[in-house]
């Protein structure tokens, strides 16, 4: 209802904050309040449980009697959150990107109610001009072809991932020969599947290079974007990058308070070690939106539709929308990151086209 509380809103005083947040302060007068009071406390009355009556059945002046004033106006206060927060957003013009941090600072029966809210809003991001000549000045190294030792290597690895039983049941490797490439898998010779192991590692070697090149442009623009990072998006990546963290430790059978004890560190400073990462993606994500709304960048519906049904059969109770949105921001990075290398292909997503999330 940004209509009914415009008049306040427009008493509350604006101040920009460091890390892209600002700061809405003032007071709303009593006779705005008091309407939510009732409401407040027959909530609370519905969901309270006293000695002697069912839930919900407790008289409100029991209630009342229990809480206190201050906490029905507390209850109130926020229930008029819900009506005066649009219109405060309205007048001021906040891009906000999270729920506000809503601190009361007057509170008093019959009297004006004090508030400050401080509020993520989203930032300014400011491109340099060269965006797109950035990548020219970043040569794609040269991928060195596979060599013998690591041929050699992989066929150990091969060998030892094939042990089989002897007639004593003791384990041995299985010499190197075509019946050995056969068991690998379509090969019919054992000089068939070391060109394929070679092809392997220089392909292995090329997507290296690549995403080296990738890494360095994405540096160099990222020195010319001018951002203030929301705190939120930061902890949002750091809670990210823990929650991988969890997940590795998990297929080593680790338990996560053994792996703490391990390091020596707690939960708190593992994310502190995250943070100039995480700050690097949330930038570089914001870079990304930038040049995708400047550029008109959008997602393949053909390719977004069908990464939406493969995820879906692997994660069933995964949320479609928010799915969607995900699969759309994976697809227009791809696409700005492209532009940035100067690759004109057409991005074809797969099922495990997840990078730069």
């Amino acid at each position: 209802m940004p209509g009914k509380f415009s008049e306040t809103a427009k008493k509350f005083a604006f101040k920009k904050l460091p890390d892209s947040e600002v700061e809405l302060s003032g007071e709303v007068p009593y006779e705005e309040v008091a309407p939510y009071r009732d409401r407040a406390l027959k909530h609370m009355v519905e969901h309270m449980e006293l000695p002697g009556f069912r839930k919900g059945k407790v008289p409100a002046d029991m209630a009342l009697k229990k809480v206190g004033e201050l906490g029905v106006l507390e209850e109130a206060v926020e229930m008029l959150m819900q009506d005066l927060y649009p219109a405060l957003l309205a007048e001021h013009k906040v891009d906000a990107v999270s729920r506000p941090d809503i601190r009361i600072n007057k509170l008093a029966p019959n009297n004006p109610i004090g508030l400050i809210l401080n509020i993520a809003v989203y930032p300014e991001v400011k491109i340099p001009l060269t965006w797109k000549t950035i990548g020219d000045s970043v040569p794609l190294e040269p991928a060195q072809p596979a060599t013998d030792e690591e041929i050699k290597q992989t066929l150990e690895s091969l060998q030892q991932s094939r042990k089989i039983k002897n007639e004593d049941g003791t384990e041995v490797v299985p010499e190197l020969t075509d019946e050995f490439a056969k068991s690998v898998g379509a090969f019919e010779t054992l000089e068939a599947l070391k060109e394929q192991i070679k092809k392997g590692i220089g392909e292995e070697k090329a997507r290296a290079a690549k995403d080296k090149r990738r890494g360095a442009i994405v540096d160099k623009l990222l020195e010319k974007v001018e951002v203030e990072v929301p705190r939120i998006f930061v902890e949002s990546e750091q809670g990210k990058f823990l929650s991988q963290l969890k997940e590795d430790i998990a297929r080593f059978n680790i338990p996560y308070d053994d792996y703490l004890k391990r390091t020596g560190k707690t939960e708190e400073q593992l994310l502190e070690d995250f943070r100039d990462q995480a700050y690097k993606r949330a930038k570089l994500q914001l870079t990304l939106n930038k040049i995708a709304d400047d550029e008109k960048v959008v997602a393949d519906d053909a390719s977004v539709e069908a990464e939406i049904k493969h995820a879906l059969e692997h994660f069933p109770d995964a949320k479609p929308e928010l799915l969607r949105i995900h699969i759309e921001t994976v697809l227009k990075n791809e696409k700005v990151l492209r532009m940035l290398e100067g690759d004109p292909t057409p991005v074809i997503a797969t099922p495990h086209d997840h990078s730069h999330e």
